[in-house]
């Protein structure tokens, strides 16, 4: 009994040296000081604001004589609920009696609450030791920040050209300011399609948590859009640009995501194009006509239109509205223009678009000359007495040419007639007088 007494006491003392060396086996370094964005916080809380980058430097001594090898510096956020915020140095080497600056970056998300404190651990490690050193701080609010914290597209994959998009986008107010009339604009710009609707406002997370206003107002809100693709829109990837306007436009926030479409294939249209005339004459009031004819000498149907710019002195149309020509066909479109009763008299120049979907394939300048009652009535007498100038002129000519056969026909009849009253059984001879 007694020899178990003594070796107990014996392993209990061997236990209390080593834990006492273990003790007194201090670092050969120690913190000197933490800068964070070149402030001295040493010993002190410091706050940051959310979504930004945050320069900490950290300055180490070495305490004792040896050079400490594989040494390094980590700086870390505790607390924060979706991942791990900390950055860490490369390995390097302490010698006693010298300072060294270490420096580390680390992103504050703009999503960690700010309701809370937060802890900022610095550690300072080798194989063997390690320091630590822990700085409380506080999440510091903008006054003014949105945050797009989700888009969602409908359908999620491809979509077919001349389909429907819904996009859905979520705005969320991180700021500590409410926020009223919030624009938000979605639009495809390759495709020229827009959308725009208004958020009336979004209070912030701390009134959110306190329900100090009324429980049907959040700190974020889902709203829906509708884009309609074009139907001529080719097959690819397009980009969806959604942007917000908040703080009384002197904040803008954007995000993009991308979406697939489905077009339709490329077909090979070859049209010619012509019209019967660039100029005409009318009166107004009085309508005048200009004829479009295409020609499709390609292998795929074409579908054009007609657009006419430039008549605010008339009114017009186009018949038909849409012209479709079959491969190596032909057909034609009517522009009727009529100028209006007051306008004055004189040349107007408007500009034709023929178009083959959304392409404008030709364009013409048509100048219709608009006279008065007296210029129309002289341009009529004058183009009366031209043609009756011309009438008479032919009658004349037809005339002479009825009297040149007439007197050819009688002298033809002279020579053919026979001779009668000569006695039967003579000849005569004509010689010509010497």
């Amino acid at each position: 009994m007694k020899y178990k007494t003594s070796g107990t006491l014996l392993l209990f003392l061997i236990a209390l040296l080593t834990f006492t060396g273990i003790a007194q086996a201090a670092p050969e370094y120690e913190i000197k000081k933490v800068l964070v964005d070149n402030l001295d916080i040493t010993g002190s809380s410091f706050d940051v604001k959310r979504d930004s980058d945050v320069l900490i430097e950290v300055w180490i001594e070495g305490t004792g004589n040896e050079t400490i090898p594989d040494v390094r510096a980590e700086a870390k956020v505790l607390g924060y609920e979706f991942g791990v915020i900390s950055d860490l140095t490369n390995i390097f080497a302490i010698e006693g009696g010298r300072l060294y600056k270490k420096t580390l970056r680390l992103h504050i998300p703009k999503d960690i609450d700010a309701s809370e404190e937060y802890t900022l651990r610095i550690e300072v490690s080798d194989k063997k030791e390690e320091i630590k050193k822990e700085l409380n701080f506080h999440i510091d609010e903008q006054r003014h920040s949105l945050n797009i914290f989700d888009i969602v597209l409908n359908p999620s994959s491809r979509i077919q050209a001349g389909q429907a998009l819904f996009p859905s986008v979520v705005v969320e107010n991180l700021g500590a300011m409410k926020e009223e009339n919030i624009k938000v604009t979605v639009s495809v710009p390759e495709l020229g399609i827009t959308a725009v609707n208004y958020l009336d406002e979004l209070i912030t997370q701390r009134q959110e948590e306190r329900r100090t206003f009324n429980l049907r107002e959040e700190s974020s809100e889902r709203i829906d859009f509708l884009l309609r693709v074009p139907e001529d829109t080719k097959t690819g990837e397009y980009t969806l640009k959604i942007e917000v306007l908040y703080n009384r436009g002197h904040s803008v926030l954007s995000s993009t995501r991308t979406f697939a479409v489905q077009g339709v294939e490329t077909k090979e249209v070859d049209t010619v194009i012509n019209i019967d005339s660039t100029s005409k004459s009318t009166e107004a009031g009085k309508e005048v006509i200009y004829k479009v004819m295409f020609a499709n000498l390609g292998t795929e149907r074409g579908i054009y239109s007609v657009q006419v710019d430039g008549v605010s002195w008339a009114q017009h149309r186009v018949e038909p509205g849409f012209v479709t020509v079959a491969p190596d066909a032909t057909a034609e479109a009517l522009i009727y223009i009529t100028p209006n009763s007051n306008v004055e008299a004189k040349n107007y120049v408007s500009v034709v678009r023929v178009m083959l979907g959304r392409e404008i394939i030709n364009e013409f300048t048509l100048n219709t000359n608009v006279q008065s009652a007296t210029e129309e009535q002289a341009t009529t007498s004058a183009l009366k007495t031209t043609l009756a100038v011309v009438f008479s002129v032919l009658v004349i000519a037809l005339i002479i040419l009825g009297l040149v056969i007439a007197f050819r026909k009688i002298g033809k009849s002279d020579e053919d007639e026979p001779v009668t009253n000569i006695p039967e059984g003579q000849t005569y001879y004509y010689h010509p007088r010497r």
